[in-house]
């Protein structure tokens, strides 16, 4: 809204234990010489990078030694998504797999591959079922490509029809990919289960999640049914359960979600254990790069708030993966994990994207949630929301109404406290305190008014402190004050709302309460 702040998917790197060779032996047409392709590792959601090798008159080699004596994913990428699509062609690899593979133009998901499992024969039959939508996709995901990079130097009506065309092939695009799940489903109706189905049933169920034109909970649900417990069992089996029956998640004012969580010693803890006291939970990951960024200020908050705040890392990675991660990120805090991935705690509290901060009250309800991190973020959220509580107290000044710490029903302006209001005959005088990051801004449009609760709009007469339209920093100490001026509400008025406007982004505080 006011900065930019970063969330991420997930990437990174895990160590790993050779168990036997594999090679991969590629040869393509269509794709510039010099072009680099990556070997990567799939851990959950990690990508390990494997190896890199440089096109060649047309070929490229991989080899290596697998993590474990079984089949598991790897996956083929271009390291620089403006010469191939950004996508990527799934090789299934265990002890002893020699595969090839064979491409004819830049479209790498939809290259052949020879050799290898059942699983890897499976996977070819999911490439051929949908190799026409897919090439469609890909094809328009390079155009997309250039198209945005038009749109960095485009103005006016130009960069309006640019937005507008590359929203048209976003739709598109989704439409494509619908399409090849109709066929996925088709094909797994009628397929034995293995990881590769498991692995496209994963993919459903996360469009079901995700996706709000999703047309196929019936048909996941059904494939899922089918599922002997051994695979329901497995991670892509608990993570299609909790799409298909997704638990409530806890809210911002509710109480805070518990459960087993273990540390790196396989001790068992819980939220409950730090009730009195503050929470900071972050839900992370060592491959999310604004997840690494935050830790920094994390081992601050915990160093400055250790008698009062209990900061609490929760890796959304498997045992495996976050073990790994000790290695580059050991962290000086709570450090633990309930090993379900996102299907466990992270599902109760809607972790979607990572980083993901919840702060807890030390009565154990949930202060405020969100998404993302920048620099200072931490910081001034905890600036905000450990601040003294303060009593709504209804008086007169000088015989006007007046209301200090007014209540409200919703609002989307964390950085805004309302102070006081004062209702006189000339005005209505709003007194607000301000945090937010120090010399970062904040700025409130031109048009920020007062509704009243029988639709009347007082405009803005005057302000103090701060000018409407322009960019305000923030001190040193993160707070500031300012007094804005409105013209004056009904007298019969019991509420009012604060808006910037109907603008996307706007602030708003909803259902003010002015009488008791």
């Amino acid at each position: 809204m006011r900065k930019l702040i970063l969330a991420c998917m997930l990437t990174g790197a895990l160590a790993a234990q050779a168990q036997g060779r594999f090679t991969v032996e590629g040869t393509v047409s269509g794709v510039d010489e010099g072009t680099a392709l990556g070997l990567y590792k799939k851990e959950g959601d990690v990508f390990t990078e494997v190896a890199v090798d440089t096109l060649r008159n047309g070929r490229f080699f991989f080899e290596g030694m697998t993590t474990s004596n079984e089949v598991e994913e790897y996956d083929v990428m271009a390291t620089d998504y403006g010469k191939l699509p950004p996508v990527w062609l799934s090789l299934w690899i265990g002890p002893d797999t020699h595969l090839k593979v064979r491409g004819e133009n830049e479209l790498l998901q939809t290259w052949r591959v020879e050799g290898g499992s059942e699983c890897q024969r499976f996977q070819q039959q999911l490439v051929d079922a949908s190799r026409k939508e897919s090439n469609v996709y890909q094809q328009s995901t390079l155009e997309s490509i250039v198209l945005g990079q038009t749109l960095q130097n485009a103005s006016g009506e130009q960069r309006d029809s640019i937005i507008t065309k590359l929203k048209q092939m976003q739709d598109e695009q989704d439409s494509l990919q619908r399409c090849v799940m109709v066929n996925n489903i088709r094909l797994m109706k009628q397929s034995a289960v293995n990881k590769v189905w498991m692995d496209a049933l994963d993919g459903l169920g996360m469009s079901l999640k995700y996706d709000k034109k999703f047309l196929y909970r019936d048909e996941v649900k059904a494939l899922y049914e089918s599922l002997p417990d051994e695979w329901k069992n497995t991670e892509e089996g608990k993570s299609v359960y909790a799409a298909l029956y997704p638990p409530v998640v806890v809210k911002d004012g509710e109480m805070a979600a518990d459960g087993d969580l273990y540390d790196l010693q396989g001790k068992v803890h819980h939220l409950s254990d730090f009730r009195g006291k503050y929470i900071l939970l972050d839900f992370w990951s060592r491959g999310c790069g604004p997840c690494i960024q935050s830790q920094p200020e994390l081992k601050e908050i915990s160093r400055l708030h250790k008698d009062s705040l209990e900061v609490v890392s929760l890796s959304v990675e498997t045992e495996k993966g976050w073990k790994a991660s000790v290695k580059d990120h050991p962290l000086a805090w709570n450090n633990w994990n309930d090993l379900q991935r996102r299907n466990g705690i992270a599902a109760r509290y809607g972790v979607n994207g990572i980083p993901h901060f919840v702060l807890i009250a030390p009565d154990g309800h949930i202060l405020k949630s969100w998404v993302g991190y920048g620099p200072g973020l931490l910081k001034d959220q905890l600036r905000r929301w450990m601040r003294p509580q303060h009593q709504t107290v209804y008086g007169t000044h000088n015989g006007n109404p007046m209301v200090d710490y007014p209540t409200y029903e919703s609002s989307n302006a964390d950085a805004l406290q309302i102070t006081q209001v004062e209702r006189t005959d000339s005005a209505t005088i709003l007194r607000i305190h301000a945090y937010y990051i120090p010399k970062y801004w904040i700025q409130l449009a031109k048009e920020t008014h007062l509704v009243a609760d029988d639709g009347t709009k007082c405009p803005v007469l005057r302000t103090e402190g701060l000018s409407l339209g322009e960019q305000f920093y923030m001190p040193e100490s993160g707070e500031a004050d300012f007094t804005l001026y409105f013209a004056p509400l009904p007298a019969s008025a019991k509420t009012f709302d604060f808006t910037e406007g109907n603008g996307e982004g706007a602030w708003q505080i909803n259902g003010i309460r002015v009488v008791k």
